[in-house]
């Protein structure tokens, strides 16, 4: 039996309310064979993003017996019986989406700011990588271009982003790095899902001010009126008449000795696309949120193809023992012919359908299934203090 661990992140859920979830999926019998509330990050009653947010479960990584599931400001370590092992937390890690668990440790994306890093046994940041000072490669991708934190900053961790609210974090979230595979050769493959340049970054500066003087709803009703009188689809997650710019998504890999190559670019709107993952057979793939396609590509640039999947939001993405893929479609699990670019199952996992798909992982034969809730048998995060953890017991 094969059997996925699949996180969950429950957008606009209200902030008192569980949002995020670990399910066990039986593929070969196509069900849920479990659900387990996962262990919510701290301050999320300062977040005023109505998505995503501090919200849900994120990365999930297995290695050795081990298995890594990160929250927004956080990653958590179990056994194969789902004892708590340890936590690894640092001011400059925010916003995680997808983690990598490797045998020098667990590599995070910080999406909040702009932050590649991998997190050592102790907990160090070893190497940190700030996407901004990496100039030729954001000269060539149009992506930002002003480094707002210096490098030195975030290794310290004298700003806590783990605290910062999603308007404030508007001005250092301009790459959105929120993917990250390894290839047989050790290279690491990211998605910066919306690189955003200069003028978009005005732009949305713009909007943030609208919203902080509380006259961004009243510009989207217009927009929405307009659009209505004009029979307009609208596009996903925005009902702007007029996209005043766009940004791009971006895959690209980083070796050993620090060298960054650029194997596929694509346009897209407002949103970010997200979860690339490099296949059996040397080629890779990448879901373009923004248009609910899934992109094939080989490493050289090459377009194998695109098929539009779904209409709603695409994040997670697996490749299966059998070679299908398995990917994340709101809150159903989508089994995926790359073959004949076709869909041969779904499996619908919550009947909520912003109850959405994060991240899908093989889970080893040997691993128990997960209790009820993580927070009734450990306790929740109640903040930080700078690394370290402070828990608030049931």
């Amino acid at each position: 039996m094969t059997r996925l661990l699949v996180s969950t992140n429950h957008r606009e859920v209200l902030n008192n309310a569980i949002s995020g979830w670990l399910y066990v999926v039986d593929v070969e019998n196509r069900t849920v064979i479990k659900r387990c509330s996962g262990v919510e990050a701290p301050y999320r009653t300062h977040d005023t993003n109505p998505r995503g947010g501090m919200r849900g479960i994120r990365g999930i990584g297995f290695r050795q017996g081990e298995l890594a599931i990160s929250n927004y400001s956080s990653v958590l370590f179990f056994d194969r019986h789902w004892s708590l092992l340890r936590v690894l937390t640092h001011p400059s890690i925010a916003s995680i989406h997808e983690i990598l668990y490797t045998e020098k440790g667990v590599w995070v994306t910080s999406t909040a700011n702009d932050v590649l890093a991998r997190f050592d046994a102790d907990g160090n940041l070893d190497p940190l990588i700030y996407m901004r000072a990496q100039k030729s490669l954001m000269r060539k991708l149009g992506g930002p271009l002003k480094q707002i934190v210096r490098p030195k900053d975030l290794q310290v961790g004298k700003k806590d982003f783990r605290m910062r609210t999603y308007f404030n974090l508007d001005v250092y979230d301009r790459v959105h790095l929120n993917s990250v595979c390894q290839l047989p050769d050790g290279r690491l493959l990211l998605s910066l899902g919306l690189l955003v340049g200069d003028y978009f970054g005005f732009l949305m500066n713009i909007k943030t001010l609208m919203m902080k003087l509380k006259v961004w709803d009243f510009f989207l009703g217009i927009n929405r009126a307009i659009r209505r009188l004009l029979r307009r689809d609208k596009q996903m997650l925005s009902d702007l008449v007029v996209q005043p710019a766009k940004g791009k998504s971006a895959i690209v890999s980083l070796d050993a000795d620090g060298t960054w190559q650029t194997h596929l670019v694509i346009d897209t709107a407002q949103n970010p696309s997200h979860s690339v993952r490099g296949l059996s057979d040397g080629t890779a793939v990448y879901l373009n949120t923004s248009h609910g396609e899934i992109i094939h590509f080989d490493l050289d640039g090459r377009v194998i193809s695109t098929t539009k999947i779904s209409e709603k939001f695409l994040r997670g993405l697996l490749e299966l023992p059998d070679g299908h893929l398995a990917l994340g479609s709101s809150n159903h699990l989508l089994i995926f012919d790359l073959k004949t670019c076709s869909i041969v199952d779904r499996i619908e996992l919550s009947p909520e359908p912003l109850n959405s798909i994060f991240d899908i992982q093989i889970m080893p034969p040997d691993f128990d299934l997960p209790p009820d809730a993580l927070e009734d048998r450990f306790g929740k995060i109640a903040g930080y203090n700078g690394r370290e953890t402070i828990w608030q017991k049931n």
